[in-house]
């Protein structure tokens, strides 16, 4: 293939990969703006049924991380 071609798909491809990471970042920040808390948006998420069961199925998981996260916070004290 010609070299400045090559050269122009190369920055082609970078041009594509800043615009989707410039995206991406904007619909992060559009999320955060629309979700002011953690428990605002696990109250939204908890509407829906089958993330309802799902979170509740892991609690006894998430009990159990957070006890050790507890006790190894406590130890750093």
């Amino acid at each position: 293939m010609n070299e400045s071609i090559e050269i122009k798909l190369d920055e082609a491809d970078k041009q594509t990969r800043m615009t989707e990471e410039r995206l991406s970042n904007e619909e992060i920040f559009s999320n955060v703006r629309e979700m002011k808390t953690f428990d605002e948006m696990l109250a939204k998420q908890m509407k829906d049924e089958e993330f309802k069961k799902e979170y509740e199925a892991i609690q006894p998981e998430m009990d159990i991380i957070r006890a050790r996260v507890d006790a190894r916070t406590s130890q750093e004290q």
